[in-house]
């Protein structure tokens, strides 16, 4: 028993020297020196994919095709929407006097009555198809630019579901068409306040044009003028000069004369309406709204004292689809081409495709002028402002309805594609070895870790295209930060 308690008692040790050596190499003895199988700093494959180069640009996300609502009926506003309200064809864009102001889908701006017995145009036909597609269609409505009978029962309906009197015809201002659903984007006017003939907010004395263009005559007219003003126009100032008995034609001088001071008189008068004060009698201008020569028609008679009332603005509203503007460096104009496809980094993270819809033909300077590219021996920088930049706006149109919902106005990363590489063998940047000069390699993993010599093509998002002899799909090379 003596002789056995020492052989136990070196056995023991043994053991506990095993357990040492092992938990001192982390792993078990049969697993391989890491050195023997792979590189200590991490490897990377080569793989045969397509590389794209991108140029990075930040832009401005917005809802698309703002747009000016105007009221032509005289009377009181008694309803608006919220902001960021969606109103859809069929729905009510504001109220006056109680009665609505319909939105009708259509890019032709309504600029006269609607009723039975008017000529064809293309109002008429926005109407007759609104009307079918929101279900006003009792008996029928061929949808093409004429007013038939079935287009009277339509508004009749369409007027009896509003709680209006079934007239089967719509004064001039109480449908607007505008393209698709609109969302609103500010208010012009407030509740309780005076629509139409409001001179603070008539777009003739804010500049603003009349949608459809026929608002105040902007040109020279030549017609008779009011008798009050004719009269004191004619009038000589002064007696004319006796001429000798010899001097020939001394009515047709006199007449010269009249005719001066009537155009003087014209002269003034049209001064008086590009300062917003036209003299008294002369609100019947040529095309003005709801005039005979603007073409408006109202066979039923149901202008309501609304064709003489200067459109008014009410609401801003835009469409529902967003867009984003870049001001793209002219010089990087050539990354940019109608049709093209990009990305759009959005704020919380998401990356969303995008087509390219429009490039402006005109770059824009750095201080807001035009850049005519050298047309008048200035171009960039060549009004005295010592080398201002120039840019390009492009406008990018988002995939898929409502993206980007409550973004408007946000700033996004807009990724231009710069040059694409198809169906080439690419590695990490980062496997790269350099050997001198420009001259690149790589090193394979497996032994006996060879040094491969490479060609390199396009660097694109941290990956780089490499070619030559022994690069194959599938090889692990070393990579400094796998």
């Amino acid at each position: 028993m003596r002789l056995r308690r020492p052989t136990a008692f070196l056995a023991l040790l043994a053991a506990a020297g095993v357990v040492a050596a092992l938990l001192l190499s982390g792993g078990s003895p049969s697993k391989p020196n890491a050195a023997d199988g792979a590189s200590t700093s991490g490897a990377a494959t080569v793989e045969r994919r397509d590389l794209v180069a991108t140029d990075t640009q930040a832009g401005t996300l917005s809802y698309a095709a703002p747009q000016t609502v105007y009221d032509r009926l005289s009377g009181t506003i008694t309803w608006l929407p919220h902001v960021g309200r969606l109103i859809k064809p069929g729905g009510v864009l504001f109220t006056v006097d109680g009665a609505p102001v319909i939105l009708l889908d259509g890019a032709t701006p309504a600029y006269r009555a609607l009723a039975p017995g008017m000529s064809d145009g293309r109002d008429i036909l926005q109407l007759n198809r609104n009307l079918v597609a929101l279900g006003f269609d009792p008996d029928g409505i061929a949808i093409d630019d004429e007013w038939q009978a079935s287009t009277t029962a339509g508004v009749e309906e369409l007027q009896s579901s509003l709680g209006e009197a079934e007239t089967g015809k719509l004064t001039l201002g109480r449908v607007v068409f505008l393209p698709g659903e609109q969302l609103v984007s500010g208010l012009d006017a407030t509740l309780g306040a005076d629509s139409g003939g409001s001179a603070s907010g008539s777009p003739s004395s804010s500049g603003a044009s009349d949608p459809r263009g026929a608002g105040t005559s902007e040109y020279a007219s030549f017609q008779t003028p009011a008798p009050a003003a004719m009269a004191s126009a004619a009038k000589p100032k002064a007696p004319p000069q006796k001429r000798p008995p010899g001097s020939a034609g001394s009515r047709s001088v006199q007449r010269l004369e009249a005719q001066l001071a009537r155009l003087k008189a014209e002269l003034t008068q049209l001064k008086a309406r590009g300062a917003g004060t036209s003299p008294a009698g002369n609100s019947g201008t040529p095309n003005s709204p709801g005039s005979p020569s603007s073409g408006s028609s109202d066979p039923g008679g149901s202008t309501g004292g609304s064709g003489g009332a200067s459109p008014t603005p009410i609401l801003q509203t835009t469409s529902t689809r967003l867009v984003v503007t870049v001001e793209l460096e002219a010089s990087k104009q050539s990354e940019a081409r109608t049709g093209e496809a990009v990305t759009v980094a959005l704020p919380d993270g998401e990356t969303v495709g995008a087509t390219i819809t429009a490039v402006s033909a005109v770059a824009q300077s750095s201080n807001g002028n035009t850049a005519n590219g050298g047309a008048s021996g200035q171009g960039t920088g060549g009004n005295g402002s010592g080398g201002s930049s120039s840019t390009v706006p492009v406008t990018i149109t988002l995939h898929g309805p409502h993206m980007g919902a409550g973004l408007d106005q946000a700033a996004v990363s807009v990724n231009f594609v710069q040059a694409v590489a198809r169906n080439v063998l690419s590695v990490p940047v980062t496997a790269l070895l350099a050997t001198g000069g420009a001259a690149y390699a790589v090193q394979e993993v497996a032994s006996p870790h060879r040094v491969i010599p490479v060609t390199t093509g396009l660097f694109a998002a941290g990956d780089v295209q490499i070619s030559g002899a022994g690069i194959h799909p599938g090889l692990q090379v070393s990579d400094s930060q796998g």
